[in-house]
């Protein structure tokens, strides 16, 4: 039986089996190791990082297709509430060299179409998520080319709630600029039922 330190009192097996095993396993982390510790920590830092910035886009987007969608029904009740038509008007519009999309809700008047004098705040231009390529496509019309908004021009909304309830039937699409992937899809009839497609699918009626 081994000895103690002091020579005078023989030291258990179990005591130098357990001092052997303390010996070994706190010998500490080799140079090596902590680097790729410190690498696999960065690499799900980063990970974690990207997975909730494209969460947030894509609360936002949802958010606004959803918003987009319930201003279109309340501008059709206030068309006819108003007897007077109204409409969305999407536009091409720029920030220093970053091309966005802006929504311009109208009304109609005897001098043509204006910006609504009731509820104003509300009925306020839109300015789309950045990032992303907005496609209108409407029933029994060729294809939409969105154009740049010029006041002057006076121009006709391409979505018009008329007074008598209707609205023209029509699909608007959020595409990824990057990907070409549909982001969202909203549908509405000619009743103004809206209907909105995370990612062109999954169907989920707007309440």
């Amino acid at each position: 039986m081994p000895m103690s330190v002091t020579g005078t009192k023989p030291i258990p097996d179990e005591r130098l089996v357990l001092i052997r095993g303390m010996s070994a396993d706190s010998r500490g982390f080799s140079f090596i190791e902590l680097l790729v510790a410190v690498l696999i920590i960065v690499l799900l830092t980063g990970v974690v990082t990207l997975n909730v910035g494209r969460g947030g886009a894509d609360l936002r987007l949802a958010d606004e297709a959803r918003y987009v969608a319930n201003l279109l029904e309340m501008a059709s009740t206030e068309a006819g509430l108003s007897a007077s038509d109204h409409g969305l008007l999407v536009a091409r519009t720029r920030e220093d060299t970053t091309e966005r999309y802006q929504g311009i809700w109208l009304q109609r008047f005897d001098q043509g179409w204006a910006s609504p004098r009731v509820n104003a705040d509300i009925f306020a231009p839109l300015d789309f998520e950045a990032g992303t390529e907005l496609v209108l496509t409407l029933d029994g019309q060729p294809d939409i080319e969105i154009e740049k908004y010029d006041p002057e021009l006076n121009p006709t909304p391409q979505i018009v709630a008329w007074a008598g309830g209707e609205m023209t039937p029509g699909v608007l699409e959020w595409i990824d600029q990057k990907t070409g992937e549909i982001l969202y899809r909203l549908e509405w009839d000619l009743l103004g039922r809206m209907t909105l497609l995370p990612r062109g699918e999954a169907e989920v009626e707007v309440q």
